[in-house]
């Protein structure tokens, strides 16, 4: 047991089935009293289940058959491999994402056989077997409770013995050990002290020791619950909302309130995993079929007459067609180079001519000012001056002198502002002179 993560074992909430949970605690003590513990070595990679032409066979050997790898899980669950004890379920993962990249694994059995374990860590390895890219099944043959059963629910499907004699126990409990007793029997004395602003320090955890546990159940076991019946739901369609009371249940039983899938055995869980691998490929086949020319363009310019090569892990092109597309993004990028160019030029343009515009319209503004129009601006428009221009010409015509005098003929004045003026004269007159 690693020394380094006492606290979260001593002290802290656990998904574990409290008679399970018990049954550990004499390692604890040996541990805390210093006795030397041998454990024997474990090994670190999981069984593996080979499906050959006779049918699946247990072993490890390297063959090319297509395989499923069984990795048992009969502990209490930990998030980190214990130096006296199993291994973590960060190491799992490791484990399995080293198995989810390898093209022979059809997917993985989690044999399992645990009465549950630490909260911390079990809602990650929850997700991870949710979101494997692989078919995961559980098999059990006797306990699959609390953190187990958390895990398992992740999986694709669930497999348990007629003979199982635990299923469930979905809920979570703290035990914790007031062990100033015992540093006070080795001589120590546990002095606490907190800043006078850390009021709510540990508060709930204080009052638990001091024999209120209201505070620490409402904090942090009831929203650890919340989120364990919440996974469980998205999980399990159709769970019977019995099993959240944290009761157990054996095989058959819990198959009816769907804790489970199917009775069965190791084979049955080893082959359940051939057969959603089978499934599996054979849609991505479908989906592979219905994508025919789903990519004409790119088709196009590789010049094939057949859709691109498909496999499990994607399309690949090969030296060819890749220099044909080097070369048709090549083309691409001039032609787009050549149309900026354009656009520039044009913009250019566009410019020169606003300018020139903007010349003619200042040439206008000034004739029009020396002509007496009023009122123009620097923002006067060549149409604003143009309509000012008539305006004043037209207000011109209207006065006196719009128009030339014609002679006598046309400007007699009789009686009128110019009566003393004799227009018979000969010098008013057109006419030429005899």
């Amino acid at each position: 047991m690693s020394i380094n993560n006492l606290y979260s074992l001593i002290n802290s909430a656990w998904y574990v089935e409290p008679k399970y949970g018990e049954a550990n605690l004499p390692l604890l003590f040996n541990i805390l009293a210093g006795n030397k513990i041998e454990i024997p070595a474990k090994k670190a990679q999981p069984a593996f289940a080979r499906m050959g032409v006779l049918g699946a066979t247990v072993d490890q050997n390297n063959t090319e058959d297509q395989y499923v790898a069984i990795l048992s899980i009969k502990s209490p669950i930990y998030k980190y491999n214990q130096e006296c004890g199993p291994r973590g379920t960060k190491s799992h993962m490791a484990t399995l994402n080293r198995i989810g990249r390898d093209a022979q694994a059809a997917g993985v059995v989690l044999d399992i056989d645990s009465g549950g374990g630490q909260v911390y860590g079990t809602p990650e390895f929850h997700d991870f077997i949710k979101e494997y890219p692989k078919p995961v099944v559980v098999y059990t043959d006797g306990l699959l409770c609390s953190a187990a059963y958390y895990i398992a629910a992740g999986a694709n499907h669930i497999i348990a013995n007629k003979r199982a004699e635990a299923i469930g126990s979905i809920g979570a409990y703290a035990q914790f050990l007031d062990l100033k007793g015992y540093y006070e029997k080795q001589g120590a004395k546990l002095i606490e002290a907190y800043a006078d602003q850390s009021t709510e320090k540990n508060k709930a955890v204080r009052d638990l020791f001091n024999g209120d546990p209201k505070t620490y159940i409402k904090e942090q076991l009831n929203p650890i619950v919340d989120n364990f019946i919440s996974d469980i739901k998205s999980s399990r369609e159709g769970v019977s909302e019995k099993v959240f009371k944290g009761a157990t249940y054996p095989g058959p039983e819990a198959l009816d309130l769907k804790l489970i899938d199917e009775i069965g055995t190791l084979e049955t869980a080893i082959n359940k995993v051939f057969e959603l691998a089978k499934n599996s490929n054979s849609n991505k086949s479908q989906t592979n079929m219905s994508n025919t020319n789903s990519f004409p363009q790119m088709e196009s310019v590789l010049g094939l007459t057949q859709p691109l090569a498909e496999t499990e892990g994607g399309s690949y092109l090969n030296a060819e067609q890749k220099t044909a597309i080097e070369n048709k993004l090549s083309g691409m990028l001039t032609s787009l180079k050549n149309a900026q160019d354009a656009q520039a030029k044009a913009e250019a343009d566009l410019t020169a001519e606003k300018e020139a515009t903007k010349g003619e319209t200042a040439k206008l503004k000034a004739a029009a000012e020396k002509a007496g129009v009023e009122g123009l601006t620097a923002e006067s428009t060549s149409e604003e001056i143009n309509t000012a221009l008539l305006a004043k010409i037209e207000e011109l015509n209207a006065k006196p002198g719009a128009s030339h005098t014609g002679g006598a003929a046309e400007d007699k004045d009789t009686g009128g502002e110019f009566s003393y003026l004799n227009m018979d004269n000969s010098i008013y007159s057109d006419a030429p002179k005899q």
